[in-house]
């Protein structure tokens, strides 16, 4: 059976957040700005319900001096409603500071394994254990950079990758449909949320779907 090692996240990839972009930085046309409400959306496959935009001059700005987000890297909600993953496409945009952790520089670890581990129950219970605040839960870059994660090589975590995104393929084809419809169907739970995310779970799920 093949070894599955054990790493802090901050070890695997950089974990940092964005400079502040003030509400008077606000326009009404640029590049568009998120905020966890909108990443949550996007990560749903909504469109997004509210459009905020900063200008091109202060992204161009942010980006020459401190880099923005690129496509691969992953966004992290941290304040609110808490540990929900977005992989960035090919799109230009910039997020909102404390809102959202960024995750990027991916080292031995496939981003997209790490978008499905924050989806599964053991990094749920790591996100409760390590919130901190009473009336509105947060996750600071330092709790998260000590997750620790169990990943096999980057050539088994491929393959994963490549299984659990066919599934999700399937069901945001069926809700579509569904959409379409109009019919009042619930939505499914996606599959991969009720996997344990451990080798022995995994083994299986090759196993079945590579049959």
């Amino acid at each position: 059976m093949e070894e599955w090692k054990t790493y802090k996240i901050g070890n695997l990839c950089s974990i940092s957040s964005s400079k502040r972009i003030f509400a008077k930085e606000y326009q009404s046309s640029g590049i568009p700005f998120f905020r966890g409400k909108e990443i949550i959306e996007k990560q749903k496959g909504e469109s997004v319900s509210t459009e905020l935009y900063i200008s091109k001059s202060r992204y161009d700005e942010i980006k020459n001096k401190f880099g923005v987000p690129k496509e691969g890297d992953m966004l992290l909600t941290s304040v609110g409603t808490l540990g929900i993953p977005y992989i960035v496409k090919n799109e230009t945009f910039y997020f909102k500071d404390g809102n959202l952790t960024w995750f990027t520089d991916f080292k031995e670890i496939n981003s997209k394994f790490l978008y499905y581990w924050f989806l599964s129950p053991i990094a749920k219970n790591a996100i409760n254990a390590k919130a901190i605040g009473s009336t509105q839960k947060a996750l600071t870059i330092d709790a998260l950079s000590k997750f620790e994660i169990d990943i096999p090589n980057i050539d088994t975590q491929n393959r994963i990758v490549s299984i659990l995104s066919s599934l999700d393929s399937k069901i945001e084809l069926n809700r579509r449909i569904n959409d379409n419809l109009s019919v009042g169907i619930a939505e499914t739970k996606p599959f991969r949320l009720k996997i344990r995310f451990d080798k022995f779970s995994f083994i299986s799920l090759i196993k079945v779907c590579e049959t």
